[in-house]
């Protein structure tokens, strides 16, 4: 009789090859991982942006002089909510209001001589610098004496925080919008 050798795979050639296969997949499925987290903190700071503008819309266009000047320089919550939850993340935001006094806002005005235009040569102004008066310089209140005790201006600074489900509220995963708030309404 002939002897014939069997050919096939032994368990240990298996499991040296499982081996070899789990050292290449691990790490694949480890940057996977990370990928997946900076593609979620990016989708939260996305969301984020989104709400502070609808926020910052609102304080801009929407709310009314008093209702935005009643908590003037503290902290006020913003509309949404704490901890507003959009595809699993939370957000926060806060608010806060710093009005000018009309009687600060000071505005220098140019103050022009008119004269004969006939007296420049082919439209063009010949003695520039004398066509200018020393400028005057007005307070907001003087400007608007009937209204004076109204607030015209206010700046607004919104803050707004977002966490990660697995995560939480910190200085990094935070942005700022600040604006300013002009009230030009003789109320």
């Amino acid at each position: 009789m002939t002897d014939q050798k069997r050919k096939g795979i032994t368990l240990t050639e298996i499991m040296l090859a499982v081996a070899i296969l789990g050292f290449i997949i691990l790490p694949i499925f480890g940057l996977l991982n990370y990928t997946n987290r900076g593609t979620r903190e990016q989708d939260a700071e996305g969301i984020a942006a989104n709400l502070a503008k609808e926020e910052m819309n609102r304080l801009m266009f929407v709310i009314s002089r008093d209702n935005l000047l009643s908590g003037a320089g503290s902290a006020q919550a913003w509309s949404f909510g704490a901890d507003y939850e959009v595809k699993g993340n939370k957000f926060t935001g806060e608010y806060t209001v710093f009005p000018f006094n009309n009687t600060e806002l000071a505005f220098t005005i140019p103050a022009f001589k008119f004269h004969d235009p006939m007296g420049c040569n082919n439209g063009i102004e010949a003695n520039a610098a004398g066509a200018l008066e020393a400028p005057k310089t007005m307070t907001l209140a003087e400007v608007y004496p009937d209204s004076a005790d109204k607030c015209r201006l206010a700046d607004i600074r919104l803050v707004v925080r977002w966490r990660l489900p697995s995560g939480e509220y910190n200085d990094v995963s935070q942005l700022q919008l600040l604006a300013r708030r002009a009230f030009l309404d003789k109320e």
